[in-house]
């Protein structure tokens, strides 16, 4: 790809170029980027898109159309224009012809960080958007469904190219009522994304996007969505082993609630279940699951829809089974889990393989060490190696320690260890 010619910097200091760039719009800098008094005469399409490897029309659909926000075209294309970093609502790879620190997903997590970072600064001055709210509402929806069959890896790259053009729009002034609902919306993709991240296992980052969606759900005035995303702030707990803190989380989502019956409230009085068990605290389970059954009861038909917006009895039952799990009680946990299995479709391989390692660790737990880790590799095995979240495999190596521990290195437990690439050491004996 050819370059343009180098600039002195203070071509770049116009009050046009600035505003180009500062509504993160490609087109727009490249149209400036063009015309006096940056180039006398005007560099025509022809000349730029050459430099892009791009076409005269391609080139124009972009100077006109809406902004693009492919990570991957805006650097290409930052490059061949020489435009300095520092200007730019993104970062440039450290080495020419050398991406940055990519995630599995194909997001750069500095990429992530940044967004974040960005959508707070929206968040406290407030500033409007122009954003058709019907579309958001259906993109936003969609993404909560998809949480129950897509793998958080694949879609994470959606959910940071939509939280990318949300805080665009809400760069644009617009009524303030249009502001709330985007301020909604920026919450709800962000507590997605802290989501995506907890199954990815990349618990930091999930903490910083939860912060992200308190400040935004809180700025929205919307109880409800306040307490679904302090409840997914309790699962960042949980599963980064801060019990005590996961605890505390859960009461403060169903606080925020009331007495009102919200997803928000069922989701964290059953993770606060999951929370005592883990504690050894048995009446303190029992008396959150009941709280959560009261909830659920009172959810509406909506609340209970198979997505991260909703919680339904498949959800409460896979939750009861990892307390019990956790206590120790495993003729409930079986039936628990027989019924959740019953209720969750084919499709819903998270919560279903979780389902699977909890009752393998009933089964190491009682002694069973052979049939438990056989039925950790068996549940690996079913699954498409990019359906292998992090969380699932972080919960799978748990067991197969636990087994190696329990059993030594059987072949059941060997198999396993290879399995997740264990370190042989880890199996006892050298094996």
């Amino acid at each position: 790809m050819a370059a343009a010619p180098e600039v002195p910097a203070q071509f770049w200091e116009t009050d046009q170029l600035r505003d180009a760039l500062a509504a993160w719009h490609m087109g727009r800098v490249i149209a400036a980027y063009r015309t006096p008094p940056f180039h006398n005469p005007p560099l025509s399409q022809d000349v730029v898109a050459g430099w892009m490897d791009l076409t005269q029309a391609q080139l124009s659909r972009i100077e006109s159309g809406e902004p693009i926000t492919d990570l991957a075209k805006l650097i290409r294309w930052a490059q061949a224009l020489r435009i300095p970093e520092a200007l730019l609502w993104f970062k440039l790879p450290p080495v020419p012809g050398q991406m940055a620190p990519v995630h599995p997903a194909g997001v750069p997590l500095d990429h992530l960080e940044q967004l974040r970072r960005q959508a707070e600064g929206h968040l406290t001055t407030g500033a409007p958007t122009a954003a058709t709210m019907d579309d958001w509402e259906r993109i936003v929806s969609g993404h909560g469904r998809a949480t129950r069959y897509l793998p958080a890896a694949l879609q994470l790259e959606d959910l940071a190219r939509d939280f990318g053009d949300v805080q665009h729009a809400l760069a644009t002034r617009q009524p303030s009522s249009t502001t709330r609902q985007l301020t909604r919306v920026t919450a709800q993709l962000a507590g997605l994304i802290s989501l995506a991240l907890i199954k990815m296992g990349q618990r930091g980052p999930a903490r910083a996007w939860g912060r992200t969606a308190r400040l935004a759900a809180d700025e929205a005035g919307d109880a409800a969505l306040s307490s679904w995303v302090r409840a997914q702030d309790a699962y960042t707990f949980y599963y980064g082993g801060a019990v005590p803190e996961a605890i505390a989380a859960a009461k403060e989502a169903q606080a925020i609630a009331g007495r009102t019956p919200c997803v928000g409230a069922v989701l964290a009085a059953a993770l606060q279940a999951r929370a005592h068990a883990v504690l050894g605290q048995g009446d303190e389970t029992d008396a959150a699951l009941r709280r959560a059954e009261a909830i659920l009861a009172g959810l509406s038909p909506e609340d209970v829809a198979e997505s991260a917006f909703g919680y339904n009895e498949a959800q409460l039952r896979f939750h009861e089974g990892n307390a019990l799990t956790h206590l120790r009680d495993r003729s409930r946990v079986w039936e628990a889990t027989d019924r959740a299995l019953a209720l969750y479709p084919a499709s819903d391989y998270m919560d279903r393989t979780l389902i699977q390692l909890d009752r393998a660790d009933c089964l190491i737990h009682d002694g069973e060490v052979t049939e438990g880790a056989a039925q950790v590799a068996r549940t690996l095995l079913e699954l498409p190696a990019q359906r292998r979240d992090g969380l699932i495999v972080q919960r799978a190596r748990g067991l197969a320690q636990n087994a190696a521990r329990r059993g030594g290195p059987t072949a059941a437990v060997r198999q396993l260890h290879e399995l997740l690439e264990l370190p042989p050491g880890l199996v006892g004996g050298g094996a």
